[in-house]
């Protein structure tokens, strides 16, 4: 074959190659630009194994949107605080999905005062960096049919899951924030739930399906302020 023809593939493999190159990092480009939402709490945020938490689902259902999950199992509001610069505020995502407040319910160790400062410093201070949020509890009015709602289990003060339930509407109202009470009431069956006592994969959807309308508000407010 003369040498020319030779060079001719050469370059034309090698520009074919660019165009290619070019073409993922334009992809990868427009995935890392998607707006941001950090889903930050315990071990209700963590749960539910490979592609079965429930912000797996929500990402799912908001394909233009990078979804960051920050779950950490066992994690008090007072965890939340420490960690909230570096798994929220250096992300500076658009939204987040705020889930924390149920390992202060089952070890009762802390003042309710001490609660409500904690869950305010952390609103505070995403809303004060222009991020939208969305307080998802796991308390609500009444307990849910499986019985997870109220359900006081320590000994200590009674009536603290309906004192962190009135702390977390209160901060929602004070920041204006998305608030969901009880995220966990519709899963009403056996497998919703793993043998640990948190929310399946299954159980996470119908989680996701919760939170979804109320995320996409959030979404849409943080989209007219840019």
């Amino acid at each position: 074959m003369p040498q020319s023809h030779t060079w001719f593939g050469i370059s034309a493999g090698l520009f074919l190659l660019l165009l290619m190159l070019g073409a993922a990092y334009l992809a990868w480009r427009a995935r890392e630009t998607r707006p941001r939402v950090v889903c930050f709490g315990d071990s209700l945020t963590s749960c539910g194994g490979p592609h079965g938490r429930y912000s797996d689902f929500l990402a799912r259902e908001l394909p233009n949107v990078r979804v960051i999950n920050k779950g950490i199992s066992g994690n008090t509001l007072e965890d939340g605080r420490r960690r909230f610069q570096s798994d929220v505020l250096r992300l500076r995502p658009e939204a987040m999905v705020i889930a924390l407040g149920a390992n202060d319910w089952k070890r009762n160790e802390r003042t309710v005062h001490a609660l409500r400062e904690d869950l305010e410093f952390m609103v505070r201070s995403a809303r004060e960096a222009g991020i939208e949020v969305v307080i998802a509890g796991c308390f609500g009015e009444h307990p849910d049919p499986a019985g997870r709602a109220l359900r006081e289990r320590h000994k200590g003060e009674a009536g603290l899951a309906a004192k962190i339930l009135e702390i977390e509407k209160e901060t929602a109202q004070k920041f204006k924030c998305g608030y969901i009470d009880n995220m966990q009431i519709d899963l009403n069956s056996p497998d919703c739930w793993d043998q640990g006592g948190h929310p399946s994969s299954k159980g996470n959807r119908l989680v996701a399906a919760r939170i979804l309308p109320v995320l996409k508000k959030a979404l849409a407010r943080a989209g007219s302020q840019r």
